[in-house]
């Protein structure tokens, strides 16, 4: 399971520790759709996400998204509609990360993650999110239970650069 070119590689140019699941006997495939496309070198990279998938590539297994957990700022859009005069208008809005503690608490070593379920409760998984490090983690599946995707997150070490 380990992807350590594309990973090692990725973890050069991001501002940000990068983590990666550790576990033993698993087949999966990953692929990086952020950044895309992805130029080693070109730029600092401050968001990340990669996915996993079965080894036929056909099973969405997991994603996991990436970065600063401090100082980490996006900038929205926000666009304004007025029908009565047929206008709109959008502005550019940046916001300061902030972690957000909604969810069901899951622990392990000195890491207090939040786990939330999908709305549907039908489904397995949900979203794990949690910081290491100086990193933010959200990790979100359908296919993973909540024990299945807590012991991946507890398997997350850096990826050497």
């Amino acid at each position: 399971m380990l992807h350590d070119q594309a990973l090692h590689q990725l973890s050069k140019d991001t501002d940000f520790v990068i983590y990666a699941p550790q576990l033993p006997k698993t087949d999966w495939k990953l692929d990086i759709p952020v950044p895309y496309p992805f130029k080693p070198g070109e730029k600092k990279i401050t968001f990340t996400r990669f996915s996993y998938f079965d080894m036929s590539g056909d099973i969405y297994l997991l994603g996991v998204e990436q970065h600063k957990a401090h100082g980490y700022k996006t900038t929205q859009s926000i666009t304004s509609i007025d029908l009565k005069n047929n206008t709109s208008s959008t502005r550019q809005q940046e916001r300061t990360f902030t972690f957000d503690s909604r969810g069901e608490p899951v622990t392990w070593d000195d890491i207090e993650a939040r786990f939330e379920p999908w709305a549907d409760k039908e489904q397995n998984g949900g979203f794990l999110k949690w910081i290491q490090g100086d990193t933010f983690i959200e990790m979100s599946s359908v296919v993973l239970t909540r024990e299945q995707m807590s012991e991946v997150a507890r398997s997350m070490k850096p990826v050497e650069h």
